[in-house]
């Protein structure tokens, strides 16, 4: 909000930062999850478009890319290929490959003129080829040695310092081994890096769509990032399922801002009554995970399973969570939730998922 009604660099940067500490974690908790949940990694298979993960990844990852001298430069193959497969996985196959080679940049000898970090992708009988060249970034010969190492790891041994883009990548590596492929990576005559990530998938054609990839749980839509949008043109009833009084109180802020009304549960079980009780007077659910009694992985189950009635199998369900790791959206999707934000919940993020529930239902005025 703040970052909105004044932006400038201090918060640009101070929400960066937070924002990479969020990776880092992130990184660390995917790995144990890999680790520990190897043969039974959830997975929610769906067609995927290449072009709308790849170009949703470059918005993310554009202000940390940009602190390193760098700009994200995408060349499609086309806009009508899709992978079948789990969304989520991909997105942190092809992030964390993106991340370990920002990370490794020095940001004492950053250019003084801007370079473009080049991906290119293509999908042909089955398999997916992804090259990503970075010109800043500096090859070690030892990278994949350290990449196993690092793929290895795991807490209570004694090892020396790993850095964290072997993390990143040992992440992404390990992702890939379920799809019967790997990294390799090249020096670049002139300096610079060639990455590729290879796997196997499968693919099909579809017509040229604006519209984010099937299963849900949109973070981002294509277009114009709403700026000018202080309060929303409609009133919804927003039912927010949020255990923690601080993250409710900003909550309430945030939808006062955007001229919404809420309802507050604290946990599921509340959610649940006040759905069976609400005579349809909700247009959407913003679904806190992490809850006591009933969390809303439970909740939501339980409402599309019909057990506060009719109207709680259809109401649009947002799941809101503090972090967005490995599988989680793969169990946000099978539990019937259809959109996805992350905490802390960006106001334009909000207002786009809020848009797209209003033109997803027809009855909303």
């Amino acid at each position: 909000m703040l970052n909105e009604e004044r932006g400038d660099e201090d918060l640009e940067a101070i929400e960066g930062c937070a924002r990479h500490m969020l990776s880092v974690i992130t990184a660390m908790v995917n790995h144990s999850k890999i680790r520990s949940e190897w043969s039974d990694l959830p997975e929610y298979r769906e067609w995927v478009s290449p072009f709308e993960l790849l170009e949703q990844i470059k918005r993310h990852l554009a202000f940390r890319a940009g602190l390193r001298g760098l700009t994200i430069k995408i060349d499609h193959q086309d806009k009508s290929t899709r992978l079948r497969g789990d969304y989520d996985h991909l997105k942190n196959i092809i992030e964390n490959a993106i991340l370990g080679s920002l990370e490794c940049i020095s940001l004492v000898h950053i250019p003084s003129e801007t370079k473009a970090l080049s991906l290119t992708w293509e999908a042909d009988e089955g398999e997916m080829r992804i090259r990503m060249r970075n010109p800043l970034e500096e090859y070690s010969d030892d990278r994949r040695r350290k990449i196993r190492t690092a793929g290895g790891f795991t807490t209570g041994e004694n090892h020396s310092r790993i850095k964290m883009e072997y993390l990143y990548w040992a992440v992404s590596s390990l992702l890939l081994e379920k799809y019967k492929g790997a990294m390799f990576a090249q020096p670049v005559e002139g300096g610079g890096v060639e990455t590729l990530l290879s796997f196997e998938m499968e693919q099909m054609q579809s017509s040229p769509t604006s519209k984010l990839p099937l299963g849900g749980l949109a973070l981002e839509t294509p277009g114009s990032p709403l700026k000018a949008v202080k309060e929303l043109p409609m009133s919804l009833s927003i039912l927010v399922a949020e255990d923690d009084p601080i993250a409710r109180s900003l909550m309430s802020s945030v939808l006062k801002n955007m001229g919404q009304e809420a309802t507050f549960a604290t946990n599921g079980r509340e959610v649940l009554d006040l759905i069976s009780q609400s005579n349809d007077a909700y247009d959407m659910i913003l679904m806190d995970i992490d809850m006591p009694i009933m969390d809303g992985v439970s909740a939501a189950i339980a409402l599309r399973n019909g057990e506060s009635g009719e109207f709680g199998t259809k109401i649009p369900i947002v799941a809101v969570t503090a972090f967005g790791t490995l599988s989680d959206e793969s169990k946000f999707k099978r539990a019937g939730m259809n959109y996805f934000l992350p905490k802390p919940v960006r106001l334009r993020h909000l207002r786009e998922v809020i848009l797209e529930v209003v033109r997803q239902d027809k009855n909303i005025r």
